[in-house]
C-alpha cells in the first residue's frame, strides 16, 4: 500500500473517530447506508477498532447508542431492562468485532421496518442477535459475489499482464489523485480479503475442534479401557 495512500486512509479514520467520540449520538444519527455495498464502501470504523482505539467501555457505549434507538422505537410492552441492554452489547462486540458503525445501522434499521420478521410486542437480546445473525449471511452473500467479481476483474488485470498486487497498487494510485471509484473498489478489496481470511480461520477453528473432540473421545476410550 502507498505512504499516501494510507495517510489518507488514517486521516479519514481518524476523523470520523474523533467526532464520534466528541458527538456520537448525532454522529450516529447521521448514518444513513442503505445497503451491504454502502457500508463495504465506506471508511467507517469496526467495532473491534473501537475497543482497540478507545477501550471496552467507550466502545459498549456506541453499541448502547445504537441499541437504545431500537427500543424507543417499538412500543413493545416485553422490551430491553438496562441490564440485558448491556448484556446484548458485550454479546454483539464478542461475536461482530469487525461490524462496522454503519453495519451495526443498517442491520438494526433493518429489524425496525421488520425486514427480519415481527416482533410479536417483544424486545429483547435474542431477537437483536437473530437479526444480526441475518444481516450477518446478506452479508457473507454479498461478500462472496463482490469476491467473485474481484477474482474476474484479477483474470482480466492478469490477463494484461497485471498481478493482484499491481491491480491494488494501481487502484491505491487512483485513489490517492481523488478517484472515488477506485476507492470505493480499493474499500471492497480490503474487506473481500479481511472476508476471506475471518472464513479461513473459521474453517481452522472448527478443524481444530474437531481434532480435539477426537483427542477427547480418544482419551475417553483408553481411559475406560484400563
Amino acid at each position: 500500500m502507498m505512504k499516501k495512500e494510507i495517510q489518507v486512509t488514517q486521516s479519514e479514520e481518524s476523523n470520523q473517530l474523533a467526532v464520534l467520540q466528541t458527538l456520537p449520538k448525532q454522529y450516529l444519527q447521521a448514518l444513513r447506508p442503505k445497503s451491504v455495498d454502502d457500508v463495504f464502501a465506506s471508511s467507517e470504523p469496526s467495532l473491534g477498532m473501537l475497543v482497540k482505539e478507545w477501550g471496552e467501555n467507550r466502545a459498549r457505549a456506541v453499541v448502547v447508542l445504537l441499541l437504545e434507538e431500537v427500543v424507543s422505537f417499538f412500543n413493545a410492552s416485553n422490551t430491553m431492562e438496562d441490564t440485558q441492554v448491556a448484556f446484548t452489547t458485550d454479546m454483539i462486540i464478542e461475536e461482530y468485532p469487525y461490524f462496522k458503525v454503519d453495519d451495526m445501522k443498517l442491520a438494526l434499521r433493518n429489524g425496525m421496518k421488520g425486514k427480519y420478521g415481527e416482533i410479536y410486542n417483544r424486545l429483547d437480546g435474542s431477537v437483536i442477535m437473530g437479526w444480526l445473525r441475518q444481516y450477518n449471511r446478506e452479508r457473507c452473500a454479498r461478500a462472496d459475489i463482490l469476491s467473485y467479481n474481484d477474482h474476474k476483474q484479477l483474470n482480466e488485470a492478469e490477463s494484461n499482464g497485471l498481478y493482484y498486487e499491481d491491480y491494488r497498487r494501481m487502484l491505491q494510485e487512483k485513489a490517492a489523485n481523488g478517484d472515488q471509484e477506485a476507492q470505493k473498489a480499493l474499500n471492497r478489496s480490503n474487506d473481500t480479503l479481511a472476508f476471506m481470511k475471518r472464513k479461513s480461520l473459521e474453517k481452522q477453528r472448527k478443524m481444530l475442534e474437531k481434532y480435539e473432540q477426537k483427542e477427547a473421545l480418544r482419551n475417553k476410550v483408553q481411559q475406560e479401557g484400563t
